[in-house]
This record gives C-alpha cells, sequence and structure tokens, in this order.
C-alpha cells in the first residue's frame, strides 16, 4: 500500500494588522450585545 498524503504548506501566518481588527471587532460585538442585553432588561422590567 502506497502513502498517498500530501505534505502541505505550513499554515501562513496572519499579519499583526490583521489580528488587530479582529480583537476590534471582537470587542465592539461584545460591547454591542452586552448593551442589548441591558436594553431588554431594562424595557422588559416595567
Amino acid at each position: 500500500m502506497q502513502d498517498t498524503t500530501k505534505n502541505e504548506d505550513p499554515p501562513v501566518e496572519r499579519s499583526d494588522a490583521w489580528w488587530y481588527k479582529v480583537y476590534f471587532a471582537v470587542l465592539v460585538t461584545t460591547v454591542v450585545v452586552i448593551a442589548l442585553l441591558q436594553a431588554f432588561t431594562y424595557y422588559f422590567s416595567n
């Protein structure tokens, strides 16, 4: 039986600028979700 696995190139690392964009997007999404949760809590508590 012959080994048919292919030697792939090592994964390409992302640049720091790309990771900063991802970090910023996660941060903004988290703030928006928390704000929406607080708004819904305030709205439905009355």
